[in-house]
């Protein structure tokens, strides 16, 4: 029809009925409208994408960093990092901190005087050791040394690797001493992004303060600028020697939809169009920009659509007469259902593929995490072993005390050739040796790892051990302890050590509680059904508030003003977890809390010929029931 238009003269085209003109041009204008509109559909729907894209994005760099928020103020708390600094034992300060950055999996924990000189780091065997260096103008010492809890970004002094600093003040007695900082690589964050990035056909970039580029996934843009200007001194400081040059991205407008800016960003040897999406990072200072190439409006279907739509609005009157238009609006439906069900399993597959790297993603952070769970329970191990340090001490300086009062008249009474009695000495002696290596004993199966290896076990006689761990420390706080067992003996497949270790960790627990209890008691009831061994531990101290109940069991969280970092009753409930038991916490009215665990029973005829039953020796200032 546009055809034969072209090929008409000037005085035919004259001759042409206004209807004629009025439907030419309101075909170009609708068609323009439709171009315009699908242009801002599909940049819309990209910009849809980006938003979940970014979220999810700024979520995993929430999380990696955000993470690490407190750790810093809860080492600064720590009481052997003050005693180790008071003794100014730079060694053991040394392994200490590697210790802590090994477990918590940061790029390095260093300890700095107030004049900003590094004294120890948990770098301390590489070449690139802080050890000496002076980090005084890092702002996030300059926080520390304020009093308050710093944060910062910038490129390492030292190792050159961009990183993020967390510190806080180390105090003793209200005094500055030092300042712990813990460093966060971000490398390993921008190369698992990168990865995910190339796959889907994004990137990305993030900007600081000054618009300069800190991460991204594309290296030629990183230590760029967005903007002409310079930098302050301050801001210099953040990147050292590194020089930042202007990145040379150009912003336009997209032809069909104004209102979306486009980014002519450096790629290789040319520029290429991005659709940016930004996000605020103001917990950083940060702001993530996504890109993502720009689609543009599919025309060709736009034209046959807008075309048809306009015939059939145009000839619509006819439709009761033509069977054919009938016939052609059913095909349009039927190809617009077609369109929704191939869009529809496109998104499936998309989804499908999203899930399986978040799968793959989730089995990578749990064989580290598992890694890691097994340090913790070690270090939580020792860190119960410490609590009762006191009780140990008093336990063997009375034998040591009587040892050295039964040489002395042992002595004079071989001078005096007063055999008989020195020989009564000497037996008495005897038994006081064995009570100390009964006590050390005690101890030194405690502290060492577990095998790993679940084996069966004597219920009874693994809690009548933990409750010899913890015998010392009741008796120097009263504490009696009222325990429950049937006759036969309880079989579970578990690792004995760490059973143990969940024992003393809830009976030390127990026992910090009842502190200013006047009465402290125990109840231990040891029972079974048909399937499961259970053990509840009472105690009748003051009982755990009701809003920390549901977080009793997370890492890290302690209710505890000076001692301990909150990692033994996590470490618990997932030991239990891994012998297919369970670990639960409750307040018990009148008062008191009480611990139920929960472990499968194990057949008797798989485990080995138990021995008897072996009653406790009774404990001083306890009694049975």
């Amino acid at each position: 029809m546009i055809a034969n238009f072209q090929g008409l003269t000037l005085s035919e085209k004259s001759r042409l009925p206004h209807w004629w003109w009025r439907a030419v041009s309101g075909y170009l204008l609708w068609m323009l409208l439709l171009a315009i509109f699908g242009q801002h559909w599909v940049f819309a729907r990209q910009q849809q994408q980006s938003a979940a894209q970014a979220e999810r994005l700024a979520a995993f760099i929430r999380y990696e960093i955000g993470r690490y928020a407190d750790v810093a103020a809860t080492i600064a708390k720590s009481e052997p990092l003050v005693a180790l600094v008071q003794q100014a034992d730079f060694p053991a300060l040394n392994r200490y901190l590697y210790d802590l950055q090994q477990a918590s999996q940061s790029a390095d924990v260093y300890l700095l005087d107030p004049a900003g000189l590094v004294l120890a780091s948990s770098n301390y065997q590489s070449d690139s050791s802080y050890v000496g260096r002076d980090f005084g103008f890092r702002p996030y010492v300059q926080a520390a040394v304020k009093g308050e809890n710093g944060q910062y970004y910038a490129l390492g002094h030292t190792s050159g690797r961009r990183g993020y600093y967390y510190s806080a003040p180390v105090y003793q007695q209200q005094r500055l001493i030092a300042i712990i900082a813990l460093k966060i690589d971000l490398e390993p964050i921008e190369q698992q992004q990168q990865a995910i990035a190339g796959l889907n056909g994004w990137h990305f970039l993030v900007t600081g303060q000054s618009q300069e580029v800190f991460l991204s996934d594309k290296p030629d843009w990183r230590f760029k600028t967005l903007q002409q200007q310079h930098l302050s001194a301050a801001e210099k400081e953040r990147y050292l020697t590194q020089p930042l040059s202007p990145l040379g991205q150009q912003q336009q407008a997209a032809l069909l939809a104004p209102a979306y800016g486009l980014w002519q960003m450096p790629v290789a040897s040319s520029h290429q169009s991005f659709l940016p999406f930004s996000l605020e990072l103001p917990e950083f200072g940060w702001q993530l920009v996504l890109l993502q190439r720009p689609q543009n409006a599919p025309l060709g279907w736009l034209l046959l659509f807008g075309t048809l739509c306009y015939l059939g609005s145009a000839l619509g009157w006819l439709w009761l007469r033509e069977r054919r238009k009938r016939r052609l609006q059913l095909l349009q439906h039927n190809q617009a259902l077609e369109q929704r069900v191939l869009a529809r399993t496109a998104e499936l597959a998309d989804t499908n593929q999203r899930l399986v790297l978040q799968i793959s993603r989730r089995e990578q952070t749990e064989s580290a995490l598992a890694q890691t769970e097994q340090e913790l329970v070690q270090a939580a191990k020792l860190a119960t072993i410490g609590s009762l340090s006191a009780s140990l001490n008093h336990e063997l300086n009375q034998p040591l005390t009587a040892l050295q009062s039964y040489t002395q008249n042992t002595q004079r009474m071989l001078e005096k050739s007063m055999v008989t009695e020195a020989t009564a000495n000497l037996g008495a002696m005897l038994k006081l040796i064995q009570r100390l290596s009964n006590i050390i004993a005690q101890f030194k199966d405690f502290s060492r790892p577990g095998s790993g290896k679940n084996q069966p076990v004597e219920l009874q006689k693994t809690l009548l051990d933990a409750l010899g761990i913890v015998q010392h420390q009741c008796q120097r706080q009263g504490v009696k302890t009222r325990l429950k067992q049937p006759e036969q003996p309880l079989w579970v497949l578990v690792d004995p050590i760490q059973l143990e270790q969940v024992l003393v960790n809830i009976l030390t627990n127990g026992l910090h509680a009842m502190l200013q209890t006047p009465e402290p008691g125990f109840s231990i009831v040891l029972e079974s059904d048909q399937q499961q061994a259970l053990i509840r531990i009472r105690d009748n101290g003051p009982g755990i508030e009701p809003h920390h109940l549901e977080r009793i069991f997370e890492a890290f969280f302690t209710t505890k003003q000076r001692d301990g970092l909150g990692l033994g009753l996590s470490i618990s409930q997932r030991i239990m977890q891994s012998f297919g038991g369970s670990l639960q916490v409750a307040n018990h009215p009148p008062q008191g809390a009480e611990f139920t665990i929960r472990l499968p029973l194990h057949s008797p005829l798989q485990a080995p010929l138990p021995a008897p039953l072996q009653q406790p020796e009774p404990y001083a200032g306890a009694s049975d029931a």
